[in-house]
């Protein structure tokens, strides 16, 4: 995302980042935009613990709490997000309310995920977040008043060596995945072999895969 947005060399004096997290994005966003007064939101106040480190010199402000209904700072001129609008619950009024909090040419930035997305998890558990296809995602920015710059969406395989492993990475990733749901040791054991017999990947010493289906969109406010 961080790349996709260097291409346009955007020089924003007012900037918000919803679901900021560990910081991966913030890092390089602040190399891209280090100008700017940025506002950081995330759902836990844990998060300050690792962006307060890169924010000393830079103008900023935590906004703590849920993206959908938290109160955004007005004249906005770049918003990105990485990961995080799949858990929304209105996708469709987010977008809207981003574009109402943003002036005109102002760009968005968003990473989100596509139905692909963790499929093995989906048929073994029969569990998944909802997922809009890239067309779909397109279709609602474009219908909150924005023009798509740029969209990728594409298709990549981690390998593990267990099944547990894989639930390991996806909390400790916090990315997507079965949504909630309250594991037992029954529901493990038997998750562990179903996943394994039906993602193993064959000539690779018995290890799983786990497929990723990353969305990036970029996009700019019409005037």
């Amino acid at each position: 995302m961080a790349d996709e947005l260097a291409l346009l060399q955007p020089k924003p004096r007012r900037a918000l980042e919803v679901g900021a997290g560990t910081g991966l994005l913030t890092r390089e966003l602040l190399k891209l935009v280090p100008q700017a007064h940025w506002w950081l939101n995330d759902l836990s106040e844990k998060a300050e613990a690792y962006l307060a480190p890169m924010l000393a010199k830079t103008k900023h402000a935590f906004l703590w709490g849920d993206a959908e209904t938290l109160a955004f700072p007005g004249n906005l001129e770049l918003l990105a997000s990485a990961s995080t609008v799949q858990w929304f619950d209105d996708l469709p009024r987010f977008l809207k309310k981003c574009a109402a909090h943003s002036l005109p040419g102002a760009l968005l930035a968003l990473s989100t995920f596509g139905p692909e997305n963790f499929r093995e998890v989906r048929a073994t558990t029969g569990r998944a977040l909802h997922y809009y296809s890239a067309e779909a995602f397109a279709e609602m920015v474009v219908c909150s008043g924005y023009e798509i710059l740029s969209l990728r969406d594409f298709q990549t395989e981690l390998l593990f060596d267990t099944p547990a492993e894989v639930l390991r990475h996806i909390k400790a990733t916090g990315t997507s995945g079965t949504g909630y749901f309250r594991w037992t040791a029954g529901r493990l054991r038997e998750f562990e072999l179903k996943y394994r017999r039906d993602f193993g990947a064959p000539g690779l010493d018995g290890k799983v895969s786990l497929t990723y289906a990353p969305i990036l969109l970029t996009a700019r406010k019409y005037p």
